[in-house]
C-alpha cells in the first residue's frame, strides 16, 4: 500500500498520472435489482460469466485482441402487458473488464462499429456518459406491437458496460436507461 501511495505522489510530482485500472468483483459493478427505477423488475438471469461476444458476436475476436480478461452480465424482467407498456420489458447489464485503458478503449472503437453496422441501427447520442458513450436503436414488432431495443455502450477506465433494453416502440426511451447507466458507473467508482 506504501509503494502505491509513493508511486501516485512521484506521478504527481511528474504532472501526469497512470491510467485507473479496475479489476474488482465484475458483478459488485452491474446495477442490482433495487438500484432499477421501477420496482416490478424480477431478476430474469442471475449475473453470470460471459465470454467475448456477450454484446456482439460480430466483434467478439476483434475483442479478444483487446485484452479482454473477463466479462459479466445480468438480466432484468417486467411481466407486463408489451401492447401497453412503458419502459423496458427486459434490461440486460454487461462489463467486460480490459487489462488496460488503451485496450477497452480500442475495444468501444470495434464494438461501436459493429453496432453501427447491425441493420436498421440508427446512432444516438448518450450525451456525456463515461468515455466514449454510443448507443444505437432498431426498431421491430413483437406479437403485431412496434418494439424497439436501445443499446448503450460506453467505457470508465479498463472496464467497457452495456445496457440492452428491449420494450414497446413508444413506451422505451434512451432517456429511461441513460440513468441505468450512469448508477453502473458510480458502482464502478465506488460511489
Amino acid at each position: 500500500m506504501r509503494v502505491l501511495a509513493i508511486a501516485a505522489m512521484s506521478s504527481a510530482a511528474c504532472g501526469s498520472s497512470p491510467p485507473t485500472t479496475l479489476h474488482g468483483n465484475l458483478g459488485g459493478y452491474l446495477i442490482t435489482l433495487d438500484q432499477l427505477t421501477s420496482p416490478d423488475f424480477i431478476v430474469y438471469e442471475a449475473v453470470a460469466s460471459v465470454g467475448a461476444g456477450w454484446l456482439d458476436q460480430a466483434s467478439s475476436s476483434a475483442v479478444r485482441k483487446d485484452g479482454l480478461v473477463r466479462a459479466a452480465e445480468v438480466e432484468y424482467y417486467r411481466n407486463v402487458s408489451f401492447s401497453t407498456s412503458n419502459g423496458p420489458i427486459t434490461l440486460t447489464a454487461a462489463v467486460a473488464d480490459f487489462t488496460t485503458t488503451a485496450g477497452a478503449s480500442t475495444a468501444m472503437i470495434r464494438l461501436d462499429s459493429a453496432l453501427d453496422s447491425r441493420a436498421g441501427a440508427v446512432p444516438v447520442s448518450t450525451g456525456p456518459l463515461g468515455d466514449g458513450g454510443h448507443a444505437i436503436t432498431t426498431q421491430g414488432t413483437a406479437a403485431g406491437v412496434g418494439a424497439l431495443q436501445v443499446i448503450v455502450v460506453w467505457r470508465v477506465d479498463n472496464l467497457v458496460n452495456s445496457l440492452v433494453a428491449e420494450g414497446r416502440l413508444g413506451g422505451l426511451q434512451l432517456d429511461q436507461i441513460l440513468p441505468l447507466a450512469a448508477v453502473q458507473t458510480a458502482n464502478e467508482r465506488g460511489g
